[in-house]
């Protein structure tokens, strides 16, 4: 999959009040007043608030949602159908105009293909394996959609670093950018600040890392060790949403019906409000079923969690 800036959200932003009718939205639901939901066909119940340009809805039913949501829900298509046909509509009609990448982003495109490009699947021996057994208590996990690179540069420290590099993918299937962490030829983190980053670029509402294929039952967690730990645990692909505030926003995929969300227990409790609210958005407006798990001890992650089992296990034995 090749690493673009940008994504059908962007082109369809300022445009839902033309583009919802061919998608099959009746136009006389697209005000914002209060009258009969085109989902659920209840009265009085619905407005179009068009939020932020992005056709946004709400009703005290069915809950509220983007325009995507929106379309995808009234027509009965996947998120995928409706993305490809605003694809053809903006592409064919003359009404409507794409919106060009800047000099920087292409800039910062043309950034993120070299350092992706320079990648390649990770070695037994490599700083990253080493990295992995470490943060994994000795094993090392088997994660196809993670890679590595020998020198990736640090706007920092001036200096080129041994990496682990995977992509972050928008809810459209489209690779957005790339999250780095930066290491030590024998498999630490490097002592540079960020030691992880995510390129310069967007990071749009809904992406993640996918570390595995979507399922059925499935997980998400804010960062890769956390999310490889838990799907260590729990026997479920988990994908990592970079941080908190992304996590609160991920959409799920169409294959995606019961999701865990494996929250930090944070002493400020900002990393359970996230869970929750990712919890709250997925049974109100996704319709999924979804739990929250969070690590008994305060201050943990499930990478945390993971290490304390390891240790109490090898103690034991």
């Amino acid at each position: 999959m090749e690493v673009v800036v940008g994504h059908i959200g962007d082109v369809a932003q300022g445009n839902w009040k033309s583009l919802l009718p061919a998608l099959g939205v009746d136009s006389k639901f697209l005000v914002n007043k209060h009258g009969p939901c085109p989902i659920c066909g209840g009265d009085d119940r619905f407005r179009w608030d068009d939020q932020n340009s992005k056709g946004g809805y709400i009703c005290s039913q069915c809950g509220g949602g983007d325009g995507f949501d929106l379309a995808c829900k009234v027509t009965g298509k996947s998120f995928r159908e409706v993305s490809d046909n605003i694809a053809k509509v903006m592409g064919t009609s003359n009404s409507f105009e794409r919106k060009q990448p800047s000099d920087e982003e292409s800039r910062q495109r043309e950034r993120m293909k070299q350092v992706w490009n320079a990648t390649t699947p990770i070695a037994d021996i490599s700083p990253a394996a080493k990295y992995l057994r470490a943060r994994m208590g000795g094993s090392r996990p088997f994660v196809n959609y993670v890679r590595e690179a020998s020198r990736v540069f640090h706007s920092e420290d001036q200096q080129f670093h041994p990496a682990m590099v995977a992509k972050v993918i928008g809810y459209n299937d489209v690779a957005i950018n790339l999250h780095i962490t930066y290491l030590t030829r024998d498999g630490r983190k490097a002592n540079v600040s960020p030691a992880k980053k995510v390129m310069p670029g967007k990071l749009p509402d809904g992406c993640a890392i996918r570390l595995m294929p979507a399922a059925e039952v499935m997980g998400v967690a804010e960062g890769i060790e956390t999310a490889i730990s838990a799907s260590l645990m729990f026997d479920m692909p988990v994908w990592a949403c970079v941080n908190g505030n992304l996590l609160a926003k991920w959409r799920p995929p169409d294959e995606a019906h019961e999701v865990f969300i494996f929250g930090d227990n944070d002493e400020n409790c900002t990393g359970q409000a996230r869970a929750y609210e990712l919890a709250n958005r997925l049974i109100v407006q996704f319709k999924r079923k979804a739990t929250v798990m969070i690590p008994p001890t305060l201050g943990d992650d499930w990478n945390d969690h993971f290490l304390r089992q390891i240790r109490a296990a090898r103690t034991a034995g």
